[in-house]
């Protein structure tokens, strides 16, 4: 059905229709996944984790174990 009828239209016309409509398919699809999804537990609902009071605590008890120092690059 598609094939008989863009064979009707120019190669131009079909792919100034074909492509914006995958891409408008693809937005669509993303969107709504990524909006009616599980929650991923953030400090505000929506919010992804990594941002939480938990998860930041838990990065600098981590960072002290692994004695990171982000300024050591710019020492003199």
């Amino acid at each position: 059905m598609f094939y008989q009828l863009s064979q009707k239209f120019s190669k131009g016309t079909t792919m100034a229709i074909t492509i914006p409509t995958i891409i408008a398919a693809s937005y669509s699809a993303f969107g709504f996944f990524r909006y009616t999804g599980p929650e991923l537990g953030g400090a505000v609902p929506g919010s992804p984790k990594t941002t939480s009071a938990e998860w930041q605590a838990a990065s600098v008890e981590y960072g002290k174990a692994q004695k990171a120092n982000p300024i050591r690059h710019f020492k003199d």
